[in-house]
């Protein structure tokens, strides 16, 4: 055996302990989790009319083999302000979760200062509109969570951005490997101080994600499914469509939403491995349903049907 398998065997019998001590460990925190709906960045107002929600959502149930029923659905945007700003079918969203007794969470991008008077503006008509079914709102950097913490009596979720930790399918360690995500590790004052912050929202990086040494006492624990988002930023390759060639591809440009129901999907190979990537709006994505947790149980699975909303529309099978 040269060099290179026997290290090979090494790391695959390390990784197949790793797997066994993080299936033992899953066991032992595992438990009910509350199904939910993420319908950030995909909410149209097409869907809540024509296109037959409640069979997506059957879909999704039956192709998952999902057990927990429906509770919650998540709307807004973790990654584009302007997509919030535009999005209109607020009231249609509100009876369609009072008609089937869900909860709804309010998801808040970060504003940029040009847009941040009108964001907090959308907020406070958003709240008030749903106050009876919006019970929590999830936030994506410290300036709102501020705000939020301050101007609302309201539950307060750490969302998605608020985990810098690395991220790349196509660079196999991260994937594969384990890890604590650094915000949880240290359980900062700023979380310690406020009693709103309930919850918490992270993505599948790793195979292995490792909570045993964080302190997430009284605070639920979201884990968005099937997709992790690797990376996102501030121009959007859709809005620019038809802009005039000077004026494509600004920070945080007004748009038509052009992205509403177009997505990218990319299949290339990495390090001997076929990695699925798609382009949703501002941010890509990549396709990563199998992260294990140890030392926490997962209280609520956030499932992200953009590929079953997709195959809805064309009426056939997922590709």
């Amino acid at each position: 055996m040269d060099g290179y398998r026997f290290w090979q065997s090494v790391l695959e019998a390390f990784l197949c302990g790793m797997e066994k001590q993080f299936t033992k460990m899953r066991e032992l925190t595992g438990g009910d989790s509350v199904f939910c709906l993420n319908l950030c960045e995909i909410l149209t107002p097409a869907f809540l009319g024509q296109e037959k929600p409640e069979e997506l959502i059957s879909k999704v149930v039956k192709e998952n083999q999902i057990t927990e029923p429906l509770e919650r659905i998540y709307a807004g945007s973790s990654f584009c302000s302007q997509y919030f700003l535009h999005l209109s079918c607020w009231d249609a969203l509100f009876d369609w979760c009072r008609e089937n007794g869900w909860n709804l969470t309010v998801t808040l991008p970060v504003f940029s200062q040009k847009d941040l008077k009108k964001g907090k503006e959308r907020i406070g008509e958003i709240l008030e509109k749903g106050k009876d079914v919006a019970d929590e709102v999830t936030v994506n950097d410290f300036g709102m969570l501020k705000y939020m913490s301050d101007q609302f009596d309201i539950r307060i979720n750490l969302g998605r951005l608020f985990f810098k930790d690395a991220r790349d399918v196509r660079v196999r360690p991260y994937q594969e490997g384990e890890m604590t995500p650094n915000l949880l590790s240290c359980r900062d004052d700023f979380m310690e101080g406020n009693d709103k912050i309930r919850g918490v929202e992270i993505d599948p990086t790793n195979r292995y994600i490792d909570l045993r040494n964080c302190d997430l006492d009284g605070i639920d624990l979201g884990i968005h499914s099937p997709f992790c988002y690797m990376t996102t930023g501030n121009i959007c390759k859709f809005a620019s469509i038809h802009a005039a060639v000077e004026e494509k591809f600004r920070p945080n440009a007004p748009c038509h939403m052009e992205c509403a129901g177009i997505y990218e999907h990319y299949r290339e190979k990495f390090d001997g491995r076929n990695a699925d990537l798609i382009r949703y709006g501002r941010t890509v994505y990549f396709y990563n349903n199998g992260s294990r947790i140890a030392g926490k149980k997962i209280d609520r699975k956030i499932y992200f049907p953009v590929l079953e909303m997709e195959e809805q529309k064309k009426g056939g099978k997922k590709g």
